[in-house]
């Protein structure tokens, strides 16, 4: 009698909480309801969540009106960030080293890595044809008197690959080989690269340069990019003013900030940092397009009070398909630059040296291919910036004609 009163007190809080949260959620969806429904965007997920699906008969035959319950069950489920951070927790009390795919170190928080298939990679083959392309932009640039750079950053895990613990892939011999390939290839074709990976390495701290809770550098990290760029177009005969230590002022948000992997924490990351901005005596004034259509003359999107989250995004607004910023100052030089999310950071501090910055994310803009692009506009400098994830990968990024 004593088991069956056991077994009724662990099955009825179940089968309560099974019928209880999915009514929850449907009364919640109800205009009026008194009981606040999971909202439409998580934050903590960077993603809309699903909306209720529309009934059809092709919806209902098809079987994706059954399936549209599903997903908006999952997503919009009673309490789900409260559930959500409560599992979280509760898998970081067992002391779990890993939680939700985020591996947890005193340091940083990482990113769980999957095996690579080393013995199928021939990174010689791959770095050569990538490097190819690469050299025939090259061409294109010189042959009207234009420079072409390409800058190499490391990505956080990359980085910080030697924190990774014992029992965690770093992947450290496939960045290895992957860089040491794409180095050999762009000097045999004879494209200029400058890759910063020994540079942030010999910092004295590394937190310093590049995020704790992000998979970017951050901005004293991209300002860091940024001279070393300026010095290497320097050499190659190119004057512009630049932004030096004594004309950039760095400091701090208050603001909550999340990042790639402490947003993935729930809110109850061990780990955390604030966002980095900054404020210089060598600002101009300019305007902005995105995609042609004028916007605001920003390029750091700040909060309006100190209780709002902040993203990496605050910089140029995050990943824009095209921007063109133009100062007005026919005397000095026009740069192009292209690349994934890093471009960013440094695009918020380049643009003071330039007449013209334009920016292109080939994952994001479709209207020319970026050897198009370069002819209808012949940019004195055209400068990539990719990560050495992504050194390889001929995606986005990587498809350059």
């Amino acid at each position: 009698m004593k088991d069956k009163v056991l077994k009724l007190l662990l099955i009825v809080p179940v089968l309560a909480t099974l019928f209880l949260v999915p009514l929850l959620t449907v009364l919640s969806g109800l205009p009026g309801s008194p009981l606040t429904p999971t909202a439409g965007y998580s934050v903590w997920e960077n993603r809309s969540m699903a909306d209720v699906p529309e009934l059809t008969a092709d919806s209902f035959w098809d079987g994706s009106y059954f399936s549209g319950w599903e997903s908006f069950l999952s997503d919009r489920f009673y309490g789900r960030d409260r559930w959500l951070q409560i599992h979280t927790l509760y898998r970081m009390l067992r002391g779990s080293a890993s939680v939700n795919d985020v591996v947890l170190t005193e340091q940083v928080l990482l990113p769980q890595n999957p095996i690579p298939d080393y013995g199928s990679r021939d990174y010689a083959a791959e770095a050569d044809a990538m490097a190819a392309e690469l050299a025939a932009i090259h061409q294109q640039v010189a042959a009207y008197g234009g420079t072409l750079l390409y800058v190499g950053v490391p990505e956080q895990r990359s980085l910080f690959r030697d924190v990774y613990p014992d029992w965690q892939e770093s992947n450290a011999a496939h960045l290895e080989n992957t860089e040491t390939a794409f180095a050999a290839a762009m000097e045999q074709y004879g494209v200029p690269l400058l890759l910063m990976r020994p540079q942030f390495e010999a910092a004295e701290d590394r937190t310093a340069v590049y995020s704790v809770v992000d998979h970017h550098y951050n901005l004293p990290g991209a300002y860091e990019t940024y001279r070393a760029v300026c010095d290497a177009l320097a050499a190659e005969g190119w004057t512009f003013p630049v932004v030096t230590e004594d004309h950039i002022q760095f400091q701090q948000l208050p603001n909550p900030f999340l990042g790639t992997y402490n947003r993935k924490l729930y809110g109850i990351s061990p780990v955390s940092e604030k966002l980095w901005v900054y404020t210089s005596d060598m600002a101009v004034p300019f305007t902005r397009t995105d995609l042609g259509e004028p916007v605001a003359a920003e390029v750091l999107d700040l909060p309006d009070g100190t209780w709002q989250y902040v993203y990496y995004n605050s910089y140029m607004g995050g990943d824009v398909a095209e921007t063109v910023i133009d100062t007005g100052r026919d005397e000095l030089p026009s740069i192009l630059i292209w690349g994934d999310s890093f471009t960013n950071a440094f695009e918020s501090i380049a643009w003071m040296s330039f007449d013209e910055m334009r920016s292109v994310d080939l994952r994001y803009y479709r209207e020319m291919t970026l050897s198009q692009y370069i002819d209808t506009y012949r940019p004195d400098i055209v400068l990539c910036i990719r990560d050495d994830l992504n050194y390889l990968s001929t995606a986005g990024n990587g498809t350059v004609r």
